[in-house]
């Protein structure tokens, strides 16, 4: 899991990589996040492409090791989640922000939820993160 936390704020994310070859999906991830920030919070679930969770996770890895730049996320439907995980200054500091959200149809209508959020957080926990099995997957 990948998680990052600062007091009460929090940034959980799963990854499940799509294993099957014969499905048009293979490599593709579905992605579960929870968020709470600055007391909002929400869930939501949405696919990424292969190709941007490669990116994803070589920024990571490259963000870890500089502390500088960042490293960026969209899933494939739009605005169902973007992520920036980002140097804040030049001292090394680290943040988190970006935004969930899906439609919720009811009988008659059909509403958009969504949260956006933003933090700052201790590097250490950045190096947790790079060392998740799906992060090695695309980077390797």
């Amino acid at each position: 899991m990948f998680r990052l936390t600062n007091h009460d704020n929090f940034f959980e994310m799963s990854v499940f990589v799509e294993e099957e070859p014969q499905l048009p999906s293979f490599e593709d991830a579905n992605i579960e996040v929870s968020v709470g920030s600055h007391g909002f919070e929400g869930t939501a679930s949405a696919w990424a492409h292969a190709e941007e969770m490669k990116k994803f996770c070589a920024e990571l890895v490259a963000l870890n090791q500089a502390l500088a730049g960042e490293a960026n996320l969209s899933s494939m439907s739009p605005n169902e989640l973007t992520l920036k995980v980002f140097a804040a200054n030049s001292r090394g500091q680290l943040a988190v922000q970006g935004s969930i959200g899906h439609h919720i149809i009811s009988e008659n209508q059909s509403f958009w939820h969504s949260v956006s959020f933003g933090f700052e957080f201790e590097p250490s926990q950045l190096a947790s993160v790079v060392k998740n099995p799906w992060v090695q997957h695309y980077v390797g």
